[in-house]
């Protein structure tokens, strides 16, 4: 049974959870979530393929491989958004594993697939809460590729200079995959987990950690929050 209170290392769960390739459809091992609003799931899709108008927004990011959207190639270390009410035609290299996040409170919207651009220009950004932090305070910026789902389902580009951060509960679900950098968590139970660049990694909603980066550290970034929080 996975531990959802510690970062789940998904390219390393994606290589041992019983996920056998296919279709991307069916091809899916899900993860456990907190409740029915959200959707975590690592694909192994196969092949080709057709899906019809797709009842969600839901954030890819390809793990392993290569995998494409109509005319929208993702390699290893790339992310996209693909909008509800979008069509496509799939193909994917014979060992592609997907990370998978699906909001099912979705707004009506343009269908299309929204990419995050690693190389986007980034504005400040704010910093955590003054509260939360042990030592100085890190500058930070971003680059949003997207916002949507009533402003709960966003993603794009962060970075930070160093900093630690007092162990806090998470209140949304994150995926982060390192760009630059390397970062270490302690979660409730005291275990250490550290990753660097080229690392693809979840915390979910009701986990605690705390975060320390040494250096300068770039990610992109997957969050849905629930708007009540």
């Amino acid at each position: 049974m996975l531990d959802m209170q510690r970062a789940l290392d998904l390219k390393a769960l994606a290589a041992t959870c019983p996920l056998t390739a296919g279709d991307y459809i069916t091809a899916r091992y899900a993860l456990p979530v907190t409740d029915g609003a959200v959707q975590l799931e690592l694909i192994a899709p196969q092949g080709t393929g057709h899906v019809d108008a797709v009842d969600k927004d839901v954030f890819l990011f390809v793990l392993n491989g290569q995998f494409s959207i109509n005319d929208t190639s993702m390699f290893e270390g790339q992310g996209s958004k693909v909008n509800a009410g979008t069509a496509f035609e799939w193909s994917a290299t014979p060992g592609t594993r997907l990370f998978a996040m699906g909001v099912t409170e979705t707004e009506k919207g343009e269908p299309g697939v929204v990419e995050i651009d690693t190389a986007a220009a980034m504005s400040p950004s704010n910093p955590p809460p003054a509260e939360y932090l042990i030592g100085p305070t890190p500058e930070c910026q971003s680059a949003p590729a997207w916002r949507s789902c009533k402003g709960q389902f966003y993603g794009g580009t962060w970075s930070a200079t160093p900093y630690y951060r007092k162990k806090i509960p998470y209140v949304h679900d994150e995926f982060m995959y390192l760009l630059e950098g390397c970062v270490s968590f302690v979660n409730a139970a005291g275990e250490k987990q550290t990753f660097k660049a080229g690392d693809a990694f979840l915390i979910c909603r009701g986990a605690s950690c705390s975060w320390e980066s040494l250096e300068v550290v770039k990610k992109i970034y997957g969050i849905f929050r629930p708007a009540e929080l």
